[in-house]
């Protein structure tokens, strides 16, 4: 018998080039468009080009700390759509250092210091800013009340400090 030769032991193995050279030409563009100063490590900033140290101080900002404080937290009813309203809920408003219990002297406390006016940068006259303040149990309902009361009484500039957190968290911290 006659043997058959295997004619895939002749044959040459052929590689394709063709994906090698796509990827060496894809990482050569990859280097090329690679912005090599940011491995150095350095950012580009614009710093002052003053030397040495700063004597000029900060002046401190005039400002009207408006402090509102739960006097009562009240009975919470149920409204709908998983909300609730407070009934019997009573704050208390501090307006620098003098504490106020009603909505109208409230109104007429802010009336009156809205007119001691500061200078700004260009010496204009201006309302002082206000930093509304909370305690704990206090709404977003006090709150808003208080600076549409501010707004309406001329005040331009209103911040907010931190507040103490809810009223059960308070509760909770007791026991």
């Amino acid at each position: 018998m006659k043997k058959k030769k295997n004619k895939k032991k002749n044959e040459e193995a052929v590689m394709d080039m063709t994906p090698m050279i796509d990827v060496t030409f894809l990482l050569l563009i990859f280097f090329l468009c690679l912005d090599f100063k940011t491995l150095e490590g350095k950012l580009a900033t614009n710093l002052p080009k003053d030397v040495g140290v700063n004597t000029s101080e900060a002046q401190p900002i005039e400002k009207l700390d408006i402090r509102i404080t739960m006097l009562k937290f009240g009975k919470e009813e149920p409204t709908g759509y998983g909300r609730r309203i407070l009934l019997g809920h009573k704050v208390s408003w501090e307006v620098g250092r003098i504490t106020v219990r009603t909505v109208k002297a409230l109104e007429d406390m802010l009336k009156k210091e809205v007119k001691n006016r500061i200078p700004d940068k260009n010496g204009k006259l201006k309302p002082k800013p206000i930093t509304i303040k909370t305690g704990a149990g206090v709404v977003y309902g006090d709150v808003t009340q208080v600076v549409d009361i501010a707004r309406a009484a001329g005040f331009e500039e209103i911040t907010f400090g931190g507040g103490e957190g809810s009223y059960r968290n308070q509760q909770a911290k007791k026991k």
